[in-house]
């Protein structure tokens, strides 16, 4: 390895390393500029025949004359305006509850605007505690499937409801003031899976103006006593484009659009027909996919919070107004998913709904899902990920060992032949071309691949970075506990400093990156270094082989343990193979000595 190649790679580690600082003061400033500090329109309220209506969000159906044609609903474009200030509606009181308590969840149906008001989710704990309640989705100050735009059906209005006869779910119906009818029908299908069955019906004998109206989801807030892992958003927003590519807005809402506002909820739309949006922090999500892809726009809702922190984020699907005609009926069905971000639950889900988890570009997904299974296959047999995470980690290095048994055997011949290379550098020292020609003969005499020493890193990297994308947001993995760590999900924090060391920001004390280092430097100490007869490029990689321990710590510091338990383990086994490899060598060439005496 040539000087100026070892300086190129220590070159990209640092950016790496620093590349959050550079984004934040360079990168976005520059590409990704702010759109000025959202303004605050005036707020006017519309008529309600019953009582106060939200502020200028819902428009009154209207009935037309027999000779009206349909209507046709232009989009709004707001593409390139500022995210605006909204009043935050409300439900005014309290409404009727009912509850449908399963085995694992717990849903709150309110009676107000006949959504959802709050959902509990069994399985999971919100904090590392064994005696934790388990995790609570509110949406009481933002109920999921809200419907606002038309008039007398928001959350401030009551319906009535009632359990549907398999108790599976509840029905809710509205009649307003000008004869429109309507009705839904909320059903659990499976586990954190809803069907929503709207349906609107004109009970006049003249034609009746449906307004556009949008269907909402609740309110996301960051995952309880977690942070944010490196990549990712504590809350952020998906959406399917059509083409069926994944749009993520994580960048967009926390960094541009949103970023630095004052205290309060604003609203910004995409103006974009999608097949269904993703509200999601770290291990949950909210999905919502209409039957029928006729959305005609995109809605996102972020509140902020009096430290300017991003306190929540909801979104909603925007339908086109359309005219019922007399004793017309129009229904619009829904799917809602409220749940983990589980890969094998929402590849059910289908329409590329297991792309909400960011597992990376396509190879690496598929390497990822199989970790992921595999890491669910040992869990359940030894009852821990720890011990999931040491097997599979064995499993993989019996899988790839033909792979780096033959790198390391390419790797002693290199050095067998290096006295023989170093002639060839020395003989055609003013003749590149030659001296080139030369090596390629001898590495076919030799039956040498210069190449075949990378492959044990190789075949390690696509797996790795697999595991690292999954350890982001693999729900199973947090608060799974292992020895002395209490989240693998999590950096350890055995012990708080109470203040960062600068450049590399640690705050805590994390022994398995340390061990993890400790044996990346003792493997490579162990592996057989490659010879090309050049004394400098050997030392060159010699110190390549010493710093890259100690960039690898900086680098996975403060990553989730899981992860440096994972590359632990995989030196571990490294430095056993090896040390049998030297002792299987000595005793060969003991035997050999002994036949030639």
């Amino acid at each position: 390895m040539k000087k100026q190649d070892v300086l190129i790679m220590v070159g990209l580690m640092l950016l790496l390393l620093f590349w959050g600082q550079i984004d934040q003061h360079f990168i976005k400033p520059t590409f990704f500029p702010d759109h000025g500090t959202p303004t605050e329109v005036e707020q006017t309220p519309a008529e309600a025949p019953t009582q106060p209506m939200p502020a200028d969000t819902d428009a009154v159906p209207q009935l037309l004359p027999p000779e009206t044609e349909e209507e046709v609903i232009a989009p709004i474009d707001t593409s390139d305006a500022a995210p605006t200030l909204v009043e935050d509606i409300s439900p005014v009181e309290p409404g009727e509850v009912r509850i449908l308590d399963l085995e694992r969840i717990v849903v709150e149906f309110n009676s107000l605007g006949g959504a959802i008001g709050r959902i509990t989710l069994n399985d999971f704990a919100e904090e590392n505690q064994s005696d934790s309640p388990p995790i609570v989705l509110d949406f009481e100050s933002a109920p999921a499937l809200a419907l606002r735009g038309i008039a007398e059906l928001t959350p401030s209005y009551p319906f009535e409801i009632s359990e549907l006869p398999d108790g599976m779910g509840v029905r809710f119906s509205r009649e307003t003031s000008l004869g429109l009818q309507f009705q839904r029908e909320i059903r659990v299908q499976d586990d954190y899976l809803f069907h929503v069955r709207d349906t609107f019906i004109n009970l006049n004998s003249q034609a009746l103006s449906l307004p556009a109206f949008r269907i909402h989801t609740g309110r996301m807030e960051p995952v309880p006593g977690g942070t944010s892992a490196y990549g990712t958003f504590p809350i952020s927003i998906d959406t399917l484009m059509p083409g069926g590519n994944v749009k993520r807005w994580g960048r967009d809402i926390n960094n541009r659009w949103f970023r630095n506002s004052p205290p309060g909820l604003f609203e910004r739309s995409l103006e974009t027909p999608v097949d269904w949006v993703a509200v999601k922090n770290r291990f949950f999500v909210q999905s919502l996919r209409p039957r029928t892809t006729d959305s005609q726009d995109t809605w996102m809702f972020a509140e902020i919070g009096e430290d300017r922190e991003m306190q929540s984020l909801r979104a909603a699907l925007q339908f086109p107004a359309q005219n019922l005609a007399p004793n017309a009926t129009v229904e619009r069905e829904f799917f809602l998913y409220v749940g983990p971000q589980n890969i094998a639950r929402l590849t059910a889900l289908g329409h590329h709904q297991n792309l909400i988890m960011e597992l990376g570009w396509r190879p690496i997904r598929f390497f990822a899902g199989l970790m992921m299974i595999g890491l669910t296959a040992i869990y359940g047999v030894f009852g821990n990920y720890g011990v999931a995470i040491m097997l599979l980690t064995v499993i993989v290095r019996v899988a790839f060992w033909p792979l780096t048994h033959k790198g390391t055997e390419s790797m002693r011949r290199m050095q067998e032949i290096g006295p023989l290379m170093k002639e060839l550098n020395e003989k055609y020292k003013d003749d590149a071309q030659k001296r080139q020609q030369a090596m390629m003969q001898l590495y076919k005499e030799h039956k040498v691949n210069p190449l075949g020493g990378c492959l044990p890193m190789i075949v390690q990297i696509p797996v790795f970075i697999g595991l690292f994308y999954l350890l982001r947001s693999a729900v199973e993995l947090r608060h799974a506990s292992f020895l002395w760590i209490s989240d693998l999900s999590e950096p350890e924090r055995l012990i708080e400093f109470g203040f960062t060391i600068p450049l590399v920001g640690w705050s805590s004390l994390n022994l398995l990156p340390i061990f993890m280092a400790g044996t990346m430097f003792l493997q490579q100490k162990l592996t057989p270094m490659p010879s090309s007869g050049d004394e400098k490029q050997q030392q060159v990689h010699a110190t390549m082989m010493k710093v890259m321990p100690v960039m690898m710590l900086v680098l996975l510091y403060d990553f989730a343990a899981g992860l440096a338990l994972y590359w632990s383990t995989q030196n571990v086994l490294m430095i056993i193979q090896q040390a049998l490899y030297r002792r299987r060598k000595a005793r060969q060439e003991a035997q050999a000595g002994a036949v030639k005496k």
